[in-house]
């Protein structure tokens, strides 16, 4: 008897339920447009925050000094002939990574020079050498628009006197001014900058360090310098190296100093040395005249990897002069900038100055705007610099 065999007879298939498939089918359905419809909302949510942050930090920098410009007498109450602006930064130096990895020294300017380009007098505290590796960095500056720098500082004699005397001869030679260098009379201690006949006394001290060559502050000293100053300029412009170093708040001394420079001639104060902001003010001396000072504006070329002492600004000062040839301050403000490390991985082209407004301005609009940590970081650095001046 032969055994039937089962041809054709494969497994058997489960056949899933229409419904049950058509309901899943349409579940994942749900899930794919609830996915996309949050991350949708998530980017209109970032856009609407970026755009209220852009807004509220272009409102903080017109506001920023309106205060203090509405104490002064309105344009109109001057007879005016000459306008003399004012540009100044904090402390130049160039670190061994800025020295090695920040060439070509022009990108580094590229995005701020412009704020220099109107301006008479630009002015900052060179505190670097001028050895041959760094003679392009200075001529960098130079180009950029310095045209006059303190050389008053703690790090002046680190290279000795004929240091000092290079440096000093070097930024001459290729027309940068210079200022702080000690000489035994304050016709020469005292440099008068001249423009249209109208003159500007710069003067340049350090605190006491201990070593000879720049102008250590010296209250007697000083009186005879600013006394000079009142006798043969119009205005007075004191850069002050002093402060604590990473310190946001002034120092006691860093007080009393100002208001002995203050009562004393000096029109405005520029301080460097903290490598940190600190604040601005506009007193009265005891003639009733507007002075300025500015406390410290922070390091203007480092490669320190700190958000706070990356954090940097541009002061700008507006004098006015009148048809008798008195000066007066009559506008002040600033421009944010930020030194930025574009990272280690970097073999040229590593630190740039960033325009902090103009950056901000720009992310998420332009192709080559800001990545988002380099925009979070400006924000935060906006929004600390402006709590730092006003406070």
């Amino acid at each position: 008897m032969s055994r039937r065999r089962n041809r054709g007879r494969g497994p058997r298939i489960k056949i899933v339920d229409n419904d049950l498939l058509n309901r899943i089918i349409i579940i994942l359905i749900i899930i794919i447009v609830l996915f996309f419809t949050i991350i949708i909302g998530l980017n209109k949510y970032q856009e609407m925050k970026i755009a209220a942050e852009k807004e509220r930090i272009k409102q903080q920098q017109e506001e920023i000094f309106k205060a203090t410009n509405e104490e002064f007498e309105s344009l109109e109450n001057y007879k005016t002939n000459s306008i003399i602006r004012v540009s100044a930064v904090g402390d130049i130096l160039c670190g061994k990574n800025l020295e090695q990895y920040g060439k070509p020294y022009s990108l580094l300017f590229s995005d701020i020079k412009k704020y220099f380009k109107n301006s008479d007098l630009v002015i900052g505290t060179y505190e670097t050498d001028v050895k041959e590796s760094k003679k392009e960095f200075v001529k960098s500056l130079q180009e950029a628009g310095l045209n006059y720098a303190s050389i008053a500082h703690n790090h002046s004699l680190d290279y000795g006197k004929d240091g000092l005397i290079e440096t000093d001869n070097y930024l001459k030679g290729i027309g940068i001014k210079t200022v702080g260098v000690y000489e035994d009379s304050s016709e020469k201690r005292v440099k008068i900058f001249e423009k249209n006949d109208i003159k500007i006394a710069i003067l340049a001290y350090t605190y006491d360090n201990g070593k000879e060559g720049v102008n250590i502050y010296n209250e007697d000293i000083i009186k005879q310098d600013l006394e000079y100053a009142t006798e043969n300029a119009s205005f007075s412009i004191v850069m002050m190296h002093w402060g604590d170093v990473n310190k946001n708040e002034i120092s006691s001394q860093q007080e009393q100093q100002a208001k002995f420079l203050i009562e004393n001639g000096a029109d405005a104060i520029i301080g460097a040395h903290p490598s940190v902001v600190q604040k601005m003010e506009v007193i009265k001396n005891s003639e009733g005249k507007d002075c300025f000072i500015g406390y410290s504006l922070g390091d203007f070329t480092s490669d320190f990897e700190s958000e706070n002492a990356n954090l940097e600004l541009i002061l700008n000062l507006q004098l006015f002069v009148d048809t008798e040839g008195n000066t007066s301050l009559y506008k002040v403000d600033y421009t944010p900038v930020y030194m930025i490390d574009n990272g280690r991985e970097l073999e040229e082209q590593r630190f740039k100055i960033l325009d902090m407004k103009a950056e901000i301005a720009d992310y998420g609009i332009k192709e080559n705007s800001v990545t988002e940590e380099v925009y979070n970081k400006l924000v935060r650095a906006v929004d600390r610099l402006n709590g730092i001046i006003i406070k």
